[in-house]
């Protein structure tokens, strides 16, 4: 199933390459946004989510952000890591389905 995979993007290498920085961009934002949401529990002085949202990054700062109302930039980030995420996958089971 790997050899699959990996033939059918290295046989379609225009596509895989947008994808995957698709994916490396949805990733970094989600990411970004959890420890943006760290800091601002921290800053809140909400510690449990704070200190939560530092070990364990978009996991629980994407709870805290979607609770919170004074944490919409990080929620903002995650969204928007997550429509970026969910592109990228829809687009390369797109590309495996057609080739």
């Amino acid at each position: 199933m790997e050899q699959e995979i990996l033939k059918v993007f290295l046989a379609n290498q225009w596509l895989a390459i947008p994808i995957f920085i698709i994916l490396v961009i949805g990733v970094t934002l989600f990411w970004f946004g959890g420890l943006m949401a760290a800091l601002t529990a921290l800053g809140n002085n909400r510690w449990v989510w704070g200190l939560s949202s530092l070990i364990l990054g978009p996991i629980t700062g994407l709870p805290y952000s979607l609770i919170h109302k004074e944490a919409d930039y990080p929620k903002s980030l995650m969204l928007k890591g997550l429509m970026f995420l969910l592109a990228g996958l829809v687009l390369s089971l797109v590309t495996w389905a057609i080739t």
